[in-house]
């Protein structure tokens, strides 16, 4: 109900998108409750739900987004159909979409992103060319279905739409990667999860291949691997130049995540048999995904000043990326 008085409050003052913005809701959402206290033909036959059934329904909704038609019904305990509600629902431009997935934010988390962005946001594209970025990922053979939620249009990434990110599967592979702006492209398997292994099988490897160690600077996130004293000094000793700063909770501003989703994207429908055979998948999808584009990775890069923008317009919180 609070929303709802702030809209009514703000009516002779600002335009529906107005207040649509300030208040973080739908625009469709703010047009309803200004539009229903304006009288309206009535036509057709009649309604199945009254009006403060309606209303209900709406708050209901709004204060757990997640609630399936069915929930909202139980919860309501109304005389009406779970179609009748999604109707009710789909009439204030909601829709039952698949969540965006993201790990919860603390308030240090937030505080952490928004001082890295603030920090950051002077780079210009040319700095950000000379980052490489890494990332580990866990692919598995199989999943449950995604949870669904009731989320108007424009608002995928806002909080109160997020589900938290969880993995599930039969049988899975780890692996490493590494983009850069010029040819640092690495997709390493990673069977083990230790200092030592990451050092010997991983840095050692790409790290060997760069020349002039002093052009380029790597990332890599707050994992207690990459942390760890033994790989510190590691990089320390060898002359790497790190993002030592880069927080936690950061995979929205790390590029190497949309190449992930890219390729989750491509792996939706196959079916591995086993670890072997998901491995062969992972490696020909991300090959096939370096090869269809050239200039793939360079816009993803070139995307971080913007990335950090969207960082500071959220106070800390998750963006679009």
């Amino acid at each position: 109900m609070e929303h709802i008085n702030e809209i009514l409050s703000l009516e002779h003052t600002m335009t529906e998108r107005e207040i649509s913005k300030k208040l973080g809701i739908s625009p469709s959402v703010v047009h309803y409750w200004l539009s229903k206290r304006k009288p309206t033909k009535k036509t057709g036959r009649k309604r199945k739900t009254l009006t403060e059934t309606d209303e209900n329904i709406y708050i209901t909704s709004f204060e757990n987004p997640f609630f399936t038609a069915s929930e909202i019904k139980h919860k309501l305990k109304v005389d009406c159909s779970t179609e009748t509600i999604r109707n009710r629902l789909k009439e204030i431009g909601l829709k039952s979409r698949i969540p965006a997935s993201k790990p919860s934010l603390t308030a240090i988390h937030r505080r952490k992103r928004l001082e890295f962005a603030q920090h950051y946001i002077h780079w210009s594209p040319k700095d950000w060319s000379k980052v490489i970025f890494s990332d580990e990922k866990i692919f598995s053979s199989a999943s449950h279905g995604p949870p669904r939620v009731w989320r108007p249009d424009g608002h995928r990434f806002d909080e109160k739409y997020i589900a938290p990110s969880n993995m599930s599967g039969r049988f899975t592979i780890a692996i490493w990667v590494c983009i850069g702006y010029i040819n640092a492209i690495h997709l390493i398997l990673r069977p083990t999860q230790n200092s030592e292994y990451y050092i010997s099988n991983i840095l050692k490897i790409f790290i060997g291949e760069i020349e002039d160690k002093s052009k380029f600077y790597f990332m890599h996130d707050r994992s207690p691997i990459h942390t760890s004293h033994l790989t510190n000094n590691w990089l320390v000793n060898n002359g790497i130049q790190v993002l030592w700063d880069w927080p936690p909770k950061g995979p929205d501003m790390n590029p190497v995540e949309n190449v992930f989703a890219e390729m989750e994207r491509k792996l939706a429908n196959r079916a591995p048999r086993n670890r072997e055979e998901l491995w062969d998948l992972v490696r020909d999808t991300f090959q096939e995904l370096m090869d269809e584009n050239q200039d793939y990775l360079k816009k993803l890069i070139l995307s971080m000043p913007k990335r950090l923008q969207l960082v500071i317009e959220k106070e800390g919180g998750w963006t679009k990326y």
